[in-house]
C-alpha cells in the first residue's frame, strides 16, 4: 500500500494533475435529467452519428466513439487510437467543449460490451485530454426512452470554443514501450485482456487487424461484457459488490497496478472506467493501440492458450 501512495504522489509531482479535483462517475438517468442545460455540463452522445440523427437526449452532442478524437492511424490497417493533442484540441474547440466541463457520456445498443464501451472509450480519450470530470450514464438511451423522458431528432450544437490541452493525464492510455516492461515485471503490474476468450486464446484469427493472435504473455482474460447485466431491453452495471467477486475470482488484485487492453483500446477503457468510478482506483492504465500494437512488436511476446503464460 505504501509504494501505490508513493507511485500516485510522485505522479502527481511530476505531472502536476489534482486527480483530488478529478472525478469518474457513474449517474442514473434520473440525474442526467435533473442536469440537461446546467452551466458548465455538457451531455456527449458517444453512439455512432446515424444513431444519433435518429434521437438522442436534449442537447446532447454527438461524439462517436470511432470520431475525431481517434484519428491516429495504424500503418495499412483499418484501426485507430487516440489522436495527437492537436487534432484533440481542434475537435473538441468545433464541439463547443471546454476542461472545465462537466461531460456525461452515454451510449446504448445490443451488446453490453460494446453498450459500455463505446461510451467509456470516449470518457477516456475526454479525461486524457484534460476533461478532469466524466461521468458514465447507467442504462444508455434505451433505458431514457423506457422512461419515456424527453428525446431530441435535431443536431445539437454548443457555441465553438478554445480547448487547450495543458497536459494529458497520466492515469489514462499508457504506450508499448512502457507494457514491453510490465512483461518482464508481472510481480509489479497486472496485464489484463478484456476480449472475449475465444481472440485471448488466440482461436479466433479472422481479425486481419492483428499480425499475430493470441494474447499478451502473462495476461489474465476478463471480458468487459461481465461489468454488464441485461434488464429489459438494455444493459446496466452490475454492482461493486458483485464485481469485485468477479475480480477476486479472476485474479485480479486493485491493490496492485493494472494495464487493461483489447484489441484497439476500446474495451480495454471498462476496466479503467470500472475501476476509476466504482473503486477509486487510478492505477489503471488503458494500452493505447492495444493488441493492433502489440502484434507488431518484437519486444511483447504474444502466447495462445487459456494459460495466461
Amino acid at each position: 500500500m505504501l509504494k501505490r501512495i508513493f507511485f500516485v504522489a510522485v505522479s502527481l509531482m511530476l505531472f502536476g494533475f489534482n486527480l483530488a479535483m478529478a472525478k469518474v462517475g457513474v449517474m442514473s438517468t434520473s440525474q442526467v435529467a435533473s442536469l440537461v442545460g446546467k452551466k458548465n455540463v455538457v451531455i456527449v452522445d458517444a453512439r455512432d452519428t446515424k444513431a444519433y440523427l435518429q434521437s438522442h437526449l436534449p442537447d446532447a452532442i454527438s461524439l462517436p466513439s470511432t470520431g475525431p478524437l481517434f484519428a491516429m492511424k495504424f500503418p495499412n490497417v483499418k484501426a485507430r487510437s487516440i489522436a495527437q493533442n492537436q487534432q484533440i484540441q481542434h475537435a473538441l474547440s468545433e464541439l463547443g467543449m471546454m476542461p472545465n466541463n462537466t461531460a456525461i457520456v452515454y451510449a446504448g445498443g445490443r451488446k453490453g460490451a460494446f453498450f459500455l464501451t463505446n461510451a467509456t472509450r470516449v470518457m477516456l480519450a475526454l479525461h486524457w485530454a484534460g476533461v478532469k470530470n466524466v461521468y458514465y450514464m447507467n442504462g444508455g438511451i434505451e433505458k431514457w426512452v423506457d422512461e419515456k423522458r424527453p428525446i431530441q431528432h435535431n443536431v445539437f450544437k454548443l457555441p465553438k470554443s478554445h480547448f487547450v490541452i495543458e497536459h494529458n493525464n497520466p492515469h489514462t492510455y499508457c504506450f508499448s514501450n512502457f507494457v514491453a516492461w510490465a512483461v518482464n515485471n508481472e510481480n509489479r503490474i497486472q496485464i489484463v485482456d478484456a476480449r472475449p476468450l475465444n481472440q485471448y486464446t488466440g482461436e479466433l484469427t479472422s481479425d486481419k487487424r492483428l499480425a499475430r493472435h493470441g494474447h499478451i504473455k502473462g495476461a489474465i482474460d476478463l471480458p468487459a461484457s461481465e461489468y454488464m447485466k441485461k434488464v429489459n431491453n438494455y444493459y446496466v452495471l452490475k454492482t461493486p459488490l458483485e464485481i469485485g467477486t468477479m475480480f477476486k475470482k479472476g485474479g485480479v488484485d486493485l491493490n496492485k497496478p493494472i494495464i487493461s487492453y483489447c484489441n484497439t483500446a476500446r474495451l480495454g477503457s471498462g476496466l479503467w472506467f470500472v475501476a476509476n468510478a466504482l473503486f477509486n482506483d487510478k492505477l489503471v492504465w488503458v494500452y493505447n493501440g492495444s493488441m493492433v500494437s502489440a502484434s507488431r512488436n518484437p519486444n511483447i511476446p504474444i502466447v495462445k492458450g487459456s494459460n495466461p503464460f
